[in-house]
């Protein structure tokens, strides 16, 4: 007959790949348990996983949390403790959303993981989870009344953090390799501001969690695209790459120009009206089989172009153009008001402009004239395509700053251009968003217009 499997402390959590013991207390020992044991055993059957912790340099506890299918939102402090390699890995898990301070005063150690949360000393550091002698406490839901107030207190400092994308990765690399002495902590986080925008987490000062209304709005504007658009459309893109087919239309190198046509193809052809939003939320596998039904379709499609303002034979030389035009400042600067007219009417957001304009194209082609300068244009597409810095702040910018925002030329316009001239962004705008939807993707309030 067989025995049970002795309770340490703690409840037996049993899976079909085994019986996990998850203890009341950790304490890096092999009598008082290991506190990286903590994740693999609470993350089985658990769907979300918050993790915060300061010092993070060892990306197990992350890992084994993802293989389990677990959505982790991964909250660290950028210091000298915390390394680059551990980051990248964790920034391109596609279950691994991370987000920042740079103030020493965010000294949190909260990782929530389903119906468990663990709270003690641990960083996520290979010491913190194996070595140091920390101590952490496992709270559960439903048995210790302290556990409800962790989830709403997770939430402040995670609503309060700046989202890490691929620019703010690079920029910390640049200052861990340059600035990194090992003398003090204190001085890389001096020398650091010089690379990365300071970030404080809430409540530690007077009027500390009254951030600046555009440093406000640029994070929910960051959010958005980095942490929900941008990771749906890789992964339909991930998808089209892993079949390794496509149609002979969209025979280029650039494969986002087929994945934005399929994806406005979707829109049309099979979410017409509001029925895009008529699907139900699916799974990362359910998503999966849907996707893969529709890209077959696609596939054997006789001709693509139903609806569509732009014929397939023109797509290619559309992004093409986009393309030589935003190549230089030299390129963009010798067009004349028609030529680049004539490029940006390659962008099916700018395109769309036509249904909301009378004239047909040369309606357009006038009006938009006549409501910003061949100078302001320039301006303006200039700062997207050519400037410096984060490409989402200058998206923004473009959107919302009056040096740089153009009239009739809005979100999806600028969303959109921003991917054909910057290969670390996708182009979205309206259909694309509306189409990501109707695959299952937690996208609706993204989709708020279309043009």
């Amino acid at each position: 007959m067989a025995t049970a499997p002795p309770v340490i402390s703690g409840r037996v959590q049993k899976s079909n790949q085994g019986t996990q013991v998850l203890r009341d207390v950790y304490a890096n020992s092999k009598s008082g348990g290991f506190t990286i044991s903590f994740f693999s055993a609470a993350g089985r059957g658990a769907t979300d996983a918050l993790l915060a912790s300061p010092f993070y340099s060892d990306y197990s506890a992350v890992e084994a949390l993802s293989q389990l299918g677990c959505r982790v939102k991964l909250l660290v402090r950028l210091c000298e403790t915390t390394t680059p390699e551990a980051l990248r890995k964790a920034f391109q898990d596609p279950n691994v959303t991370v987000r920042y301070y740079t103030d020493r005063r965010f000294h949190a150690k909260l990782y929530i993981v389903g119906d468990s949360a663990l709270v003690g000393s641990a960083n996520l550091t290979d010491a913190g989870l194996n070595a140091n002698r920390e101590v952490s406490v496992v709270l559960q839901r439903g048995r210790d009344a302290a556990f409800e107030e962790l989830p709403g207190l997770y939430d402040l400092l995670w609503d309060s953090a700046d989202t890490l994308t691929a620019s703010v990765l690079e920029r910390y690399e640049k200052a861990y390799k340059t600035e990194r002495s090992g003398r003090s902590d204190e001085d890389f986080d001096r020398k650091l501001r010089d690379y990365i925008d300071p970030c404080e987490p809430p409540n530690i000062r007077v009027g500390s969690d009254e951030v600046s209304h555009r440093r406000s709005f640029l994070q929910t504007f960051r959010r958005k695209y980095d942490e929900l658009l941008h990771p749906a459309f890789t992964e339909v893109r991930d998808a089209f790459l892993a079949a390794g087919e496509h149609r002979p239309e969209f025979d280029t190198d650039r494969i986002d120009v087929e994945i934005s046509r399929f994806l406005g193809w979707l829109r049309v052809v099979h979410a017409p009206g509001e029925s895009w939003n008529d699907t139900p939320l699916l799974s990362k596998s359910e998503r999966a089989g849907k996707l893969e039904s529709y890209r077959k379709d696609w596939l054997a499609a006789p001709e693509v172009s139903a609806s569509d303002m732009i014929q397939v034979e023109g797509e290619v030389g559309n992004i093409r153009a986009i393309e030589n035009a935003f190549g230089s400042e030299e390129a963009l600067d010798a067009l004349s008001y028609d030529e680049l007219f004539d490029v940006l009417i390659g962008c099916h957001a700018f395109r769309e402009m036509l249904r909301f304009t009378q004239g047909g194209l040369e309606g357009l082609r006038q009006d938009f004239k006549r409501r910003n300068s061949l100078d302001a244009i320039k301006k303006c597409l200039t700062h997207l395509a050519l400037g410096t810095g984060d490409p989402i702040e200058r998206a923004y910018d473009c959107i919302y700053d009056e040096r740089f925002r153009l009239s009739r030329f809005g979100e999806a316009c600028v969303m959109e251009l921003l991917g054909w001239v910057e290969p670390s962004y996708p182009p979205i705008n309206g259909r694309t968003i509306k189409a990501l939807r109707f695959l299952g993707f937690d996208v609706a309030k993204m989709a708020a217009s279309e043009g």
